[in-house]
């Protein structure tokens, strides 16, 4: 049979409760059997004899419950009511002792005992005395009155003596017929006090060692699932707390363990799926289950393209697990400098990157900037991934042209679920998405490595470098888009503004002097041979500078 807290607690208290009642049954017991022998002695020798000890005994309850009285605590609910009860114990022990006093006066009366009956008013004096000051302590002590209650405590003592002197003296007078149950009850009331003491240390201490041993158990067990959560906090989820009961605590380890043992087998999806798509994703979906159903909803965000430049000619020059190894540490490069900037990996395509930004994954705000930033470490980054291929390959290197081309592009699209009951991805998609794969592809026609749509360009506003490269219109698009680039703080290029003007006013002449002002820049290199062109198959009067793209 297993106990719980409860039961544990209760049956501590039962124990003791049991004790104390054995021991006041005792003294009941003990207290009868000595008012029983000094009855009996009374009418075996005087009667009188009996009455005043009746009267002495009725005495020593009446202390007794005074004593009990005081000692309650009269804001306490269940003391005020043990207070009640023992507040009419003690109207009854006084009309009792009343009483007595009119017997033994009666009997006196009758055996014409004049020399006891002013011994006996003595008594009843100091009696009424007593009385008065008890009736006024408990009054005191129940109202809560402390200065008067301390001022007649000092007295009882007094008082208790006054009458137990007035009773010892009428002792003394019948002690040559008394002498003997005396010394009996006396005896008596020492056995009383011994067993009172040992039942009372034997419960003590009995509540002591089973209220310390429940007590260690159960903060043994507390201690342990402290420290399992602490180390749980701290990262350790291999953690287990060992089940030492069947009660609260131990269910609460139990479920627990349940918990880390849910925990750790979320923390092993992750690392597991956190490996084919972004952990953030895989968070996500775990800690909200409805982003698994089908569907999505439209929100602003950024996506962006990172295309590995040659990767048709790379993969001739090299060895398979060569070219294994520069796509995956291509891949790496690109996916930090995604990460840097609380971007999402989307997927990787063949050597290309997609990725996307906005909300819940980073402020609504921001995703743009966020974008624009992950394309500039990315490409801070083609240096090192350069080393890192001439490290690994060596000679395998030499010729290879490495090099990466990037779209980024901003507005609504659509993110959620999306695929068929066999196999679903996170991702988003919509125009803005397919601009930014065209806009990737657009590097090749001007030698740029970064391209950004107007919509990004206008959510980032002057916070980063960019220039503006041309007004298009992508393959599959009707509008034209306006692209800039998007340079890095090391990129030393001018802006070419004052030659569009000119070139989409099909001023020839006016733009290639300003694009011929641009030793080495790319971009200007393009306009030169695209005026070349348009110099032999000029665009028609209302052309409006758009430069159309056929291909992807």
């Amino acid at each position: 049979m297993h106990l719980n807290i409860g039961q544990k607690i209760f049956g501590i208290a039962a124990v003791v409760l049991s004790l104390m009642v054995a021991v006041s049954v005792y003294s009941i017991q003990l207290t009868a059997t000595i008012s029983e022998e000094l009855r009996v002695i009374a009418k075996r020798d005087l009667p009188i004899t009996q009455a005043v000890g009746h009267i002495n005994v009725a005495f020593l309850d009446q202390a007794v419950v005074l004593e009990r009285v005081l000692a309650m605590n009269p804001d306490d609910e269940d003391d005020r009511q043990a207070l009640a009860k023992e507040q009419g114990r003690h109207q009854k022990l006084v009309a009792k002792v009343i009483a007595k006093f009119d017997h033994a006066r009666e009997m006196l009366r009758l055996a014409k005992e004049e020399d006891i009956a002013k011994h006996l008013n003595i008594i009843e004096t100091h009696y009424q005395a007593f009385e008065a000051h008890s009736v006024g302590m408990m009054t005191a002590h129940g109202m809560q009155d402390h200065d008067v209650f301390e001022s007649l405590k000092a007295d009882l003592e007094t008082k208790q003596d006054n009458l137990s002197t007035a009773i010892g003296a009428l002792h003394d007078h019948l002690a040559a017929i008394t002498d003997q149950a005396v010394q009996k009850v006396n005896r008596d009331e020492q056995k009383l006090l011994i067993v009172n003491s040992a039942l009372t240390v034997l419960a003590t201490v009995l509540s002591i060692l089973f209220a310390g041993l429940v007590t260690r158990i159960i903060v043994r067990n507390v201690r342990k699932l402290v420290q399992g959560a602490q180390a749980v906090q701290d990262g350790q989820l291999d953690t287990e707390v060992q089940i030492s009961t069947q009660d609260e605590i131990g269910r609460l380890s139990v479920a627990f363990n349940d918990m880390v043992g849910g925990l750790r087998l979320k923390e092993r999806i992750k690392d597991t799926f956190g490996k084919y798509m972004d952990p953030r994703i895989v968070s996500g979906l775990l800690d909200h289950p409805e982003f698994t159903d089908p569907g999505g909803e439209r929100r602003e965000m950024s996506v962006m393209f990172i295309d590995l430049k040659g990767f048709t000619s790379i993969s001739e020059a090299l060895q398979p697990d060569e070219l294994v190894f520069m796509v995956n540490d291509f891949f790496g490069h690109m996916t930090d400098a995604i990460s840097m900037h609380q971007g999402v990996v989307d997927k990787f395509m063949g050597d290309a990157v997609m990725a996307y930004w906005g909300p819940p994954f980073c402020d609504a705000d921001a995703h743009a900037t966020l974008a624009c930033k992950a394309g500039q470490e990315a490409l801070r980054r083609l240096d090192a991934f350069r080393e890192d291929v001439r490290t690994k390959l060596g000679a395998a290197a030499d010729g290879l042209e490495i090099d990466l081309r990037i779209g980024i592009s901003s507005g609504d699209m659509i993110v959620g679920t999306i695929g068929s009951t066999a196999s679903r991805n996170f991702t988003v998609m919509g125009d803005p998405v397919n601009l930014g794969s065209r806009l990737e592809g657009a590097n090749k026609a001007y030698g740029t490595h970064i391209l950004v749509s107007d919509r990004t360009h206008e959510l980032v506003g002057k916070d980063l470098p960019m220039r503006e490269i041309d007004l298009i219109r992508v393959k599959g698009k009707q509008e034209p888009v306006r692209v800039f680039e998007l340079l890095t703080d090391e990129q030393d290029i001018q802006d070419f503004s004052p030659g569009l003007l000119a070139y989409r006013a099909q001023d020839w002449d006016g733009a290639e002097t300003v694009f011929s002002q641009t030793r080495g820049d790319t971009a200007a290199q393009a306009y030169l041979n695209r005026i070349s062109q348009l110099r032999k198959s000029p665009p028609p009067a209302d052309w409006d500078g758009v430069w159309v793209f056929d291909t992807k």
